[in-house]
Order: structure tokens, then sequence, then C-alpha cells
């Protein structure tokens, strides 16, 4: 039958019909048992619109908001890691203005990006058990031991998080925003190396589009207007349509666990002419067809005389490929002219 509910969350074990409100359209949803519904309103103040059915026999269990608040008064160290947790989840809802709905997944909020807006303390708090698990596999081996300091180290640095991977293994968590930013000829915007003062030369590094990992209490908007408003300010870009969410796992030798990447990729344009066009060529590559005519800037005045100076090309999507897959990783360039 149908089901109403207020000020709490109701886990369902069924397939429910969803049925249209203003903002949404009628659809068929399975729910299993680790989806929720509703459960914004332990969080914030909701107010459901629309209607959900069964269509045909589940299980229902609702949760009572003063209930479960009730239970947090006993628990306070728990108590503020849910409260953070509530106050990023409206911060997040206010500055990316997501679709809003009952079903989570609908809502594109995941946990591993409200627990990357979290301070680092409660960051540090969620961290902790999976940082402890991975110091007793590693007490007495010499390797594991270095692998845990270095996590250690990222862990309180706020670079990263802990969680579990759902079976039990630990599993680092890294947040990452990129964007690509195009200009009035298609070309889009690529880091391919590193101006090192001391040896006088651009050092290249595989191509990549601009980027950063996110700090701890930053959500990827903030990340996003923290590096369009530093290294590519003189550019003024000019973002657009909807991000784009990409989810990548893999083992870490460094780290001795395995890695979540959640990178979130943004679009942009640009009208504004470079503050500096420099043309370079990669020393022995003159005979490479994809090296001629790649436009490089710096976004510094300051170019020659500092050590970290990112720089930056403008590329076509075949040229980005080769350089993105270059063995080339740790060459030279060499400066042939300035324009």
């Amino acid at each position: 039958g149908k089901v109403h509910y207020t000020g709490g969350m109701a886990l369902v074990s069924a397939t429910i019909r969803t049925l249209p409100s203003q903002e949404s359209q009628e659809a068929l949803v399975e729910l299993g048992r680790t989806q929720w519904l509703a459960t914004s309103a332990l969080w914030t103040h909701w107010k459901s619109q629309g209607l959900a059915e069964s269509v045909g026999h589940g299980e229902l269990m609702l949760v009572l908001a003063e209930g479960f608040a009730a239970v947090l008064k006993r628990h306070r160290s728990i108590a503020e890691i849910v409260q953070d947790y509530a106050k990023t989840l409206v911060k997040v809802i206010k500055d990316e203005r997501p679709l809003l709905s009952d079903l989570s997944s609908m809502m594109k909020i995941d946990s591993d990006r409200l627990i990357c807006g979290m301070p680092q303390g409660t960051r540090l708090k969620l961290s902790l058990p999976a940082l402890q698990a991975v110091h007793a596999q590693a007490t007495f081996n010499a390797k594991k031991l270095k692998a845990f300091r270095e996590l250690e180290k990222e862990v309180h640095e706020g670079k990263c998080y802990l969680t579990s991977n759902g079976q039990g293994s630990v599993l680092r968590v890294v947040n990452l925003i990129t964007l690509r930013l195009e200009r009035w000829d298609g070309k889009f915007c690529v880091e391919v190396g590193k101006w090192s003062l001391k040896e006088s030369i651009v050092l290249q590094t595989r191509a990549q589009l601009p980027g950063s990992k996110m700090r701890a209490g930053e959500l990827a908007m903030q990340a996003l207007r923290r590096l369009t408003g530093k290294e590519l300010s003189v550019l003024n870009p000019q973002v657009g349509g909807d991000a784009a969410v990409e989810v990548e796992e893999a083992d870490s030798d460094t780290y001795g666990v395995t890695t979540r990447y959640v990178k979130t990729h943004f679009t942009a344009t640009t009208s504004a002419p470079a503050a500096k066009d420099i043309c370079v060529l990669p020393v022995g590559a003159e005979g490479f067809e994809v090296f001629q005519d790649i436009e490089l800037w710096e976004t510094h005045g300051d170019f020659l005389d500092n050590d970290k100076t990112l720089v930056y090309a403008w590329v076509t999507d075949a040229e980005f490929k080769h350089l993105a897959h270059s063995d080339m990783k740790g060459g030279r360039f060499t400066f042939l002219r300035e324009i």
C-alpha cells in the first residue's frame, strides 16, 4: 500500500514506485538492504512531495528523528560526527543545488564526497579505527610498518581518509577535481611540465588536466574556485554544465591498502587571451609532428623566478592523448622562441 512518512526515514527492502511531484517523474526503483528512503529527514528540515508505494511484498522499518536524536544524546562523540555530517549535507545542497529526492541515489550525493567536506578532526575520528587495524597488521613487518607511517602521515595531514570497503578491508579514499578548460578554437588546457629554476628548463610531466586534491572540509565547488582563482585566474574560466563524478579503485604499494579515487570533473570555457604565449619543444623531439605548433603559457608573472610554476599548453584531443601516454616523463623542454 501507500507509505507516508514524516520526521524520520524508512528502510525498505522492496521494489517501489515513486509517483511524480513537480520535480520528478514516475519511476520504478529497486531498494536493497543498503539503500534507504527519506534519510534527509534525519539531517535537515525535510518535506516529502509526491508518493512512494510498494509494488510487491517487502519490509519496512521506520526510524523517527526524535528517537534517533535521543539515542545520540547518550553518545556525545558520535553525536558530534552526526552533527558535522548534517551540516556538510546542508552545505552540499546549498552549494551544488542537486535534484532533491527521497531517494539518495537520485540526489547523487555519495558518502565519500560528504566525508571529504567534513572538518579534519571529524574525518580523523572516522579514520582512526581503520588506521589502528592497519597498524595491527604491520607491527612485525618492517615494509608494512613503513607503509603505515606514510599512510598515517597522509591521514593526519587531511590528504585522505580511511573507511571500509564493505568486506572488512581498509580503503583509502582520495577526492580530486579536474577541469577541462576550452578556448574559442576548441583546444583545451593541460598541464605538461614544471619549471626548474635550478636547471633553467621545463621538466616534462605526463600531460593531465588541471586539477587538485580536495582538502579536508572542502567541497568540490570550493576546490574548483581555489584552482580557478589561483593558477588559472588569468584565463577567467566560465564553468558550465553539470559536473561528472568518476570513481576508480586501485591497489597502492606505497600505502599497502586499496585506494578509491573519487574524481569530480568540471568543464569551462574562456575567451580571455593568455597573458603570455611561449612556444617550446622537448629536446630531440623536433621530428614529432604532435609537438609542432603547441602553444604553452604560464600562469604567474614570476615564471622565471618560481621553481614550482606549472606549465600549461593548449592542445587538441589527439595531442592530449599522445602526451598523456608519452614515455618522455622527466624529459626536458628547450625554449625555441618567445612570442
